[in-house]
């Protein structure tokens, strides 16, 4: 080496993780109503048309007709809501959230709601969060920005107070105008959930991503520890991307399956899970895994089959989240322990009953 060859010392991770989570909620699915709402200018852009907005109309309580008017054109209000839903843990009832948001400190609430709204545009932390302390000149300088809707600079020109008051008002009475109609969605959205929750096992947050958004593709980045995927009906056939405390979350549209699927029919991942299992020759491969890693040619001559094959097997294996692939000098399978006795706790939550199963096939954020 010569001396002015560079020296380095390299202290960073080789290789970044990600926490993936995948959450279905009526609060996600109510909040991102009124993101729809705001677009109501293009209602021909999603699938349920004209009907969700006249209806929405129809149903919201008169008291609130008029602050749901405003928000015309305000849909970016209420996406940064959806990062505070998730990183309270308030996402799993829309009263429980707004109790939330009763008690939340004013200032904080109007800090995420600007700094989210406005987070694609030319403004800085720090006036954003004057502008939350209802500073008058950085109040202008916010409203000042091109693309800023007349809802958004009608809740932050208020006291900080009364912006919380309005907000909670408007999200009581959107919540009592939608709860049943986003309640007969749940079922779909939670299929969709389960379903992506289990092919976490198998890909990584990028595969996952695009997986989800029929897709979208996700570069991870420094900033971002994690993904978030809530699939949604009211968006479709939109994908809505939101970035949270070093979160990127992306509300996906709910696959068709899903939404037609027989409620008692059991999840597809459960039958790809079983019909894995389901062959003498990807269980003798399993166990020959279970002993430690092992190539491709190795396998094929213990089970005595042709390497297309046994490739084959192997990747019907690793689709089901058993079998984990490690690409280096030398591709060479492991088996993936936790799958095992997730097919046993996968069937106890499908043969319990509704309410068991949601708790029961909710697993902790899989890592990536």
């Amino acid at each position: 080496m010569s001396a002015d060859a560079p020296k380095v010392q390299d202290f960073t991770t080789a290789e970044q993780t990600l926490s993936v989570a995948v959450e279905a909620s009526s609060v996600y699915e109510t909040l991102l109503s009124l993101f729809v709402w705001g677009n109501k200018d293009e209602s021909g852009e999603y699938e349920s048309g004209s009907t969700f907005f006249e209806q929405l109309e129809a149903d919201v309580k008169e008291s609130a007709a008029d602050e749901l008017a405003a928000m015309v054109g305000a849909g970016e209000i209420w996406l940064p809501l959806i990062g505070l839903a998730h990183s309270t843990g308030e996402m799993g009832s829309m009263t429980r959230f707004i109790e939330h948001l009763e008690v939340m400190d004013v200032v904080a609430l109007r800090q995420i709601m600007i700094g989210g709204a406005c987070a694609h545009y030319d403004l800085s932390q720090e006036d954003a969060d004057a502008a939350a302390a209802s500073d008058p000149d950085a109040i202008e300088r916010v409203v000042a920005l091109k693309h800023v809707s007349a809802g958004l600079e009608s809740l932050i020109r208020v006291p900080a107070r009364e912006t919380r008051s309005r907000v909670v008002a408007l999200l009581t009475a959107v919540n009592e105008a939608l709860g049943a109609s986003i309640s007969e969605s749940l079922p779909a959205l939670r299929r969709d959930a389960d379903e992506k929750r289990a092919l976490a096992r198998s890909k990584d947050a990028p595969k996952l991503v695009e997986t989800a958004t029929n897709g979208v593709t996700f570069k991870p980045q420094p900033h971002i520890t994690g993904v978030v995927l809530i699939p949604s009906k009211i968006i479709r056939p939109w994908t809505v991307i939101i970035e949270h405390e070093g979160l990127r979350i992306f509300a996906y549209s709910v696959a068709d399956e899903h939404l037609l699927a027989d409620p008692d029919a059991p999840p597809s991942y459960l039958v790809d899970l079983y019909k894995a299992l389901g062959d003498e020759r990807r269980l003798r491969m399993l166990s020959i895994l279970s002993e430690g890693d092992a190539g491709l040619m190795d396998i094929a001559e213990r089970v005595d089959l042709a390497k297309s094959t046994t490739h084959h097997h192997l990747r019907i294996l690793r689709s089901a989240g058993l079998v984990r692939v490690t690409v280096g000098e030398n591709k060479s399978y492991s088996l993936r322990r936790d799958g095992v006795p997730e097919a046993a706790r996968l069937l106890e939550a499908y043969l319990t009953t509704p309410a068991e199963a949601s708790s029961a096939t909710t697993p902790e954020p899989a890592r990536s």
